[in-house]
């Protein structure tokens, strides 16, 4: 598994995961997202509101990624945070 560390304040050494802002404002809302697997525990989450602008595509790219707002946070606070998802998930 690749993975990249980053100094978390709260946690300390952790591995990068990336979320939508909204997520980290209200995780009790439904966590849009690819399964985790072997080598990605921990795969980009969004929310339904971000879900619209993915679907306005069928995909992350130019024309809807500007649109989003990604925080950086290590994979506790990920886990953390998507413990309060409001199940089930969504995957893609």
């Amino acid at each position: 598994m690749e993975t990249n560390e980053l100094e978390c304040s709260t946690h300390g050494v952790g591995y990068q995961t990336f979320v939508c802002e909204h997520l980290v404002a209200d995780p009790a809302q439904v966590w849009f997202s690819n399964d985790p697997t072997d080598s990605n525990h921990w795969p980009d989450a969004w929310c339904t509101a971000c879900n619209d602008l993915f679907l306005q595509q069928g995909e992350w790219n130019d024309k809807n990624e500007s649109n989003l707002r990604i925080k950086l946070l290590c994979h506790r606070c990920y886990e953390m945070l998507r413990g309060k998802a409001r199940s089930p998930t969504a995957s893609w």
